[in-house]
């Protein structure tokens, strides 16, 4: 929280000459600040360049810059995105809670509801590929399938189609490309004007006009009266209630990105979540019991949701352990002080949610994977900002109760079919791009339940 009683800056790892902290943030950045934080304690100093860079982690200081002064910490800029425009990621200010009145209400629980039908059915086809495609002994790389699974469940919410295989494995590509982007390093040395960066760059902007020509088709059609089950049918028919106008097509089209743009985070928490039950046998076989009891081997409905409680905590945790926005950066506008120490404008104050559900004054045990901490009583007794798989504030995810949803069901529904099984001795590490991915893949065998 703000302090009156202002001390020297904070404590922090030195790094080394001119560079500081920049080359281990490229090379292990989840290492530097889970070091840092037990090094150093809830506000850690780290040299990531012209301006200082604090990390906060007790949840009264990111309560405090997240919403308490949340006017003086800005989001990043990013000037120009070609992919994002000015949408809802990216905006501040008037601009951005005009956005946010019109965007919410196609995502009200009553609005996601009518989601369920096509998820159940997308994931039904799904079971129905592994049980034709599988033979004993066969590897399935749960990584991808839970990705193009969570794409083509955000292009069915968003405009009612699926991208073809062609177009997923694009978008696939892409999202590698963007993860690349946000190295420090690659944006200081404009690696993409390098020779052997320069098809991966030319691919990507040929998927961008892919995508661009989808929205400006789906925009169009929804003028003319296309489906009104849909968010973008959504979106086109909302209307500011100060002025009584809609979202220009350049708006709507930079919405479009932008809540396309989260496709990638449902995947990766469920291909983390398939890697914990795989090493907690357990676990597995209670929400496998759990799946059996609500669903008897049945799709689920509307009245199975609340149902699958347990479902829900283990995706929770799963968040917990390898949450979906993982770093939540802000730019001071003046001068604060935070926790005891002064923050100078233009210091980039963070919490890294991947550091903050690991505090152990808040989570006993904090590696250990236990469901059980998203019963109701130990939730309701822990600190609300000890938690934010979806960031904070005003600028929470607004597609967070989508993605819970999502994940409760993929987790039943897969669940009461088949074991997901780990391949022995092999290591998984984290790759930390925009959201939090198994290093080259999950593969894993699938043995049908009896």
């Amino acid at each position: 929280m703000a302090s009156t009683q202002v001390s020297s800056y904070p404590p922090g790892p030195r790094g080394l000459p001119i560079w500081g902290n920049i080359l281990r943030h490229e090379t292990d950045p989840l290492g530097l600040f889970v070091d840092g934080f037990r090094a150093h304690g809830d506000v850690v100093r780290f040299r990531l360049g012209a301006h200082a860079t604090y990390m906060v982690s007790h949840p009264d200081h990111v309560r405090y810059f997240l919403t308490e002064n949340a006017p003086n910490y800005s989001k990043p800029e990013l000037v120009d995105d070609p992919f994002l425009g000015n949408g809802l990621f990216v905006s501040e200010g008037n601009y951005w809670r005009r956005q946010r009145r019109l965007v919410q209400p196609a995502f009200h629980r009553e609005r996601l509801t009518g989601l369920l039908a096509g998820m159940v059915d997308l994931l039904q086809r799904k079971l129905n590929h592994w049980e034709a495609a599988n033979t004993p002994g066969r590897r399935f790389d749960i990584a991808e399938e839970m990705g193009v699974l969570s794409l083509r469940m955000t292009t069915r919410a968003l405009y009612s189609e699926e991208p073809d295989e062609p177009l997923a494995e694009a978008i696939r590509r892409m999202m590698w490309t963007m993860n690349d982007r946000g190295s420090l390093l690659y944006r200081l040395l404009k690696l993409e004007r390098l020779p052997i960066y320069k098809k991966k760059w030319a691919d990507f902007f040929a998927t961008l006009r892919q995508l661009n020509r989808k929205a400006k088709e789906v925009i169009a059609r929804r003028k003319e009266g296309g489906p009104e089950d849909d968010i973008m049918s959504m979106l086109v028919a909302a209307k500011d209630r100060d002025t009584g106008e809609g979202m220009t097509d350049k708006e709507l089209r930079d919405e479009f990105m932008n809540l396309f743009s989260g496709n990638e985070g449902p995947g990766a928490a469920l291909a983390w979540a398939w890697h914990l039950l795989s090493t907690h046998p357990e676990i597995a076989d209670r929400l496998a019991s759990e799946s059996a009891a609500v669903l008897g081997g049945r799709a689920p409905t509307l009245e199975d949701l609340p149902r699958l409680r347990y479902a829900t905590q283990v995706f929770e945790e799963t968040l917990r352990l390898y949450p979906t926005a993982w770093r939540l950066p802000r730019v001071a506008k003046e001068a604060d002080t935070l926790g005891g120490y002064p923050v100078a404008p233009g210091s980039v104050v963070m919490a890294i949610p991947y550091v903050l559900h690991r505090h152990p004054e808040f989570w006993p045990s904090p590696e250990k994977f236990d469901p059980d901490r998203f019963a109701p009583e130990p939730r309701g007794a822990r600190h609300k900002f000890a938690y934010l798989p979806f960031g904070a504030g005003q600028h929470i995810c607004i597609g967070n109760n989508l993605s819970l949803m999502f994940g409760a069901l993929v987790l039943a529904m897969v669940s009461q079919r088949y074991h997901l099984r780990a391949i022995p001795g092999r290591k998984v590490n984290i790759y930390p791009g925009i959201s939090l991915l198994p290093h080259g893949g999950l593969p894993m065998t699938l043995e049908p339940r009896k």
